[in-house]
């Protein structure tokens, strides 16, 4: 079997790629798009080949919890070692990311490696029926009846503690990912996935210079109270240089022991274009337009045509030689130039929960809420739609762009929406508040 990595540079422009990446060798696809503005449905297009509207799980229906098989799934069935490592909280076993990983590591943002890891207070608060040390005694119990893995709780637990006591904890994920990669004996049959943070707020490398104070991206957006951009792009580039260093010891190390490392990212960042800021709104192509890079042996050259992530959930499975539904293309074959979608489903509840709580009108709110979508199309067009009409740039293969738009959403399979939320712990929550999430 071909051994195959999957590394995605969460939030990490196309620009910004080019600029800091141009020494990684491999098939670039200079066109490739995403299926979204943010993390969530990206990924859950990835592990499916398919739109997050098809699958259910995006902003208005959160949590990988579709019936289709996850690209993990597929690969584990047919005999794959699949491990995966994440810096981010949304692509982790709370939001159900990790389906047919047989290890699933992550960073100190969350406890990623079981659903079962806890922290004391965690456990003594789900035994509330008992009563002093019956309490302490029944955790005892439930310890060695397997129920809690209180050996790795404490581990971590110390570990933690071990970083806030030596100062602020900076890298998201680059250095635990290398030290991983470094330590990992990989055998055959090889499937690796990651998440490296580095280029997401807030922005904090260790060796950068520029202090990326934090904002309040809906302010930004929705108001004239915008931050110095100059500035926050600074810091942003910084971060990305940080990966791009972190990056090259990375893939020197994959590529010992990966037939194949595809190098993507997930969506991009606003600093003030289009009156946008971080990935707040919108499918704007600073937020779709993104990297991917084939690293092999017989992977070279430029590709302009219109590409996507579902190619890649397409190419990974043609590589494992595992047959799976895919809207996807083989990316490392002869494809043909068709058109793709981004989709935008509205806001998170929990981001409408704070933007009332903060005094915005329920009609502004509604304009946000709003679901919008783009189309990429040949000759490297994009057209999409925004709070206030439709906006284009490049020119199209065809004499109505917005039709064949139309016709492309036709084919959507569309699951409906749950409005489900994850339960998650107030820990996580802040979290994500942290990110810009909440």
């Amino acid at each position: 079997m071909t051994n195959i990595a999957l590394i995605v540079l969460d939030t990490l422009r196309k620009d910004a790629f080019d600029a800091e990446f141009d020494w990684l060798p491999g098939k670039r696809f200079d066109n490739a798009w995403s299926t979204a503005k943010w993390t969530m449905p990206a990924h859950a297009s990835l592990f499916t080949g398919k739109y997050a509207s098809e699958i259910g799980v995006h902003a208005k229906s959160e949590g990988f919890d579709c019936p289709e098989l996850a690209l993990a799934e597929c690969l584990q069935q047919a005999g794959y070692t699949t491990r995966a490592f994440s810096a981010n909280l949304i692509v982790s076993p709370v939001f159900g990311f990790d389906r047919g990983f047989d290890t699933f590591e992550g960073t100190w943002r969350i406890n990623v490696n079981s659903k079962n890891l806890k922290g004391w207070k965690e456990i003594l608060e789900t035994n509330q029926s008992s009563t002093g040390l019956e309490r302490y005694t029944d955790v005892l119990r439930r310890a060695f009846a397997g129920q809690y893995r209180i050996r790795a709780s404490i581990k971590r637990g110390m570990r933690n503690r071990s970083h806030d006591l030596v100062g602020k904890r900076t890298d998201d994920g680059a250095a635990k990912f290398l030290e991983m990669t470094q330590k990992t004996e990989f055998g055959d049959n090889e499937f690796l996935f990651a998440n490296l943070m580095e280029a997401h707020a807030p922005y904090t490398p260790p060796n950068g210079t520029t202090e990326a104070s934090s904002y309040d991206e809906v302010a930004a957006t929705l108001t004239d109270n915008e931050p110095d951009k100059e500035h926050i792009r600074k810091a942003y580039d910084e971060a990305v240089h940080y990966l791009a260093d972190q990056y090259q010891r990375i893939f020197a190390e994959l590529k010992q022991d990966f037939d194949y490392v595809i190098t993507m990212g997930d969506h991009g960042e606003l600093f003030g274009e289009h009156g946008g800021w971080r990935h707040l709104h919108g499918v704007y192509p600073e937020l779709a337009h993104i990297p991917v890079v084939i690293s092999g042996s017989d992977c070279k050259g430029m590709c302009t045509k219109t590409t996507s992530i579902l190619d890649v959930h397409r190419t990974i499975l043609e590589l494992a030689d595992v047959d799976a539904p895919s809207r996807g293309q083989h990316l490392l074959s002869e494809i043909t130039d068709q058109p793709r979608l981004v989709e935008y489903e509205g806001l998170r509840s929990a981001r409408i929960r704070m933007m009332q709580k903060a005094g915005y009108s329920s009609s502004l709110i509604e304009t946000y809420d709003t679901p919008l979508i783009g189309i990429a199309l040949p000759r490297t067009y994009y057209g999409y739609e925004t709070r206030d009409g439709w906006e284009e740039s490049g020119s199209p293969a065809v004499s109505d762009p917005q039709k064949s738009l139309e016709e492309c959403r036709q084919t959507l399979d569309v699951r409906e929406a749950t409005n489900d939320t994850v339960e998650i712990a107030d820990a996580v929550k802040q979290q994500l508040k942290d990110l810009g999430y909440a």
